[in-house]
């Protein structure tokens, strides 16, 4: 008789639990304060990332989009890019690294030197780029570039502006969507297609 009490009132208090809970004020004011405060919070550090991801874009004349994949997928003066980037892993001197190269934009008058540069060798600028990094001094940087769009076999070259004249790079690999370069110092590199010049036939 004892144990069926003990198990009845076990029962009660198991059922009348949730609902001491679930109409407690304390326990409703909390967790709506709570999840109010949480969800506030989220979006303040939100908008916040947000405002300063969209400000650093801007100081460097990016789209967010740009900005945020070390990215040039648009460029003053040229109607068709190749979307260019660059993700890290750069093998400096010889040794790999965790060094990432920085894409950004050209000056107009760079781009526009690209492409009456282009029209000597009767070919096209891609894209051009200025390239900064934190790493300087270096001897040799074996850079992998994303170039979007470009096939395995294509005729394309790397070309660095050095003391106002286009200088070309060794280029180490083209395979689709990928350029590799070699580079002794950063600057303004303008990627171009030029057509094969087949040799006569005797």
């Amino acid at each position: 008789m004892k144990k069926m009490l003990a198990l009845t009132l076990a029962g009660t208090m198991v059922l009348s639990m949730p609902a001491l809970a679930a109409t407690s004020p304390t326990a409703d004011s909390y967790s709506t304060v709570a999840s109010s405060s949480t969800s506030s919070v989220s979006a303040v550090t939100a908008s916040s990332v947000s405002q300063s991801v969209a400000k650093a874009a801007a100081e460097e004349n990016k789209t967010v989009g740009e900005y945020m994949n070390n990215a040039v997928t648009e460029v003053p003066g040229l109607e068709k890019v190749f979307p260019l980037g660059q993700g890290g892993h750069v093998i400096i001197n010889g040794v790999p690294s965790n060094q990432t190269f920085s894409v950004l934009k050209p000056t107009r008058g760079n781009v526009d030197s690209a492409k009456k540069y282009a029209v000597s060798l009767s070919g096209t600028v891609l894209n051009v780029a200025q390239v900064k990094a934190s790493i300087t001094g270096f001897n040799t940087a074996r850079v992998n570039f994303y170039l979007k769009g470009i096939k395995s076999g294509q005729n394309i070259k790397v070309y660095q502006l050095v003391d106002g004249e286009w200088v070309e790079l060794n280029i180490v690999e083209i395979r689709e969507d990928h350029v590799v370069v070699d580079m002794t110092s950063l600057g303004t590199l303008a990627f171009m297609e030029i057509p094969v010049v087949e040799a006569a036939a005797e």
